[in-house]
């Protein structure tokens, strides 16, 4: 008999840590701080058509070694360069975008998945399914 009072209370609650984990599409607007530790990027949603965008907003070593601002393969500017493009929220995660490596030139597909308010897990891959690529981890920064 006591069973049947635990199934319901265990239901109960784990319907309820589900739902509190649960994120929203604007939970990924902030600072985050990719794993090198050597940028910030901004994550925020464009007026024009509600997808997620990401721009590089600080750069541990912003100047190159002639002291000029650092420039990807193409001659543009790092800094304040848009490298996350047309993210959409997609239940869990944010996907059908693409990330942008100023370091190679190299433009990957991209998913987004939010473990935690405070973490982020970016997947860059070569193909749109995910399969070859790698996953990095973001982890917010804290307004001061």
């Amino acid at each position: 008999m006591k069973y049947l009072l635990t199934f319901p209370v265990v239901l109960f609650f784990s319907l309820f840590c589900q739902q509190a984990h649960a994120q929203k599409a604007d939970d990924i607007i902030g600072i985050w701080m990719p794993s090198e530790g050597t940028s910030y990027i901004q994550i925020y949603k464009s007026k024009e058509n509600e997808k997620y965008y990401g721009r590089i907003v600080w750069l541990k070593e912003p100047n190159d070694e002639k002291g000029q601002p650092k420039r990807d393969p193409e001659g543009e500017l790092v800094l304040k360069m848009i490298n996350l493009k047309e993210f959409v929220f997609e239940g869990e995660e944010w996907t059908d975008g693409t990330i942008y490596d100023p370091k190679s030139g190299n433009l990957y597909y991209c998913t987004i998945e939010m473990p935690s308010k405070d973490k982020l897990e970016v997947r860059g891959s070569l193909d749109p399914f995910g399969i070859v690529g790698r996953t990095d981890v973001w982890v917010r920064m804290k307004a001061k």
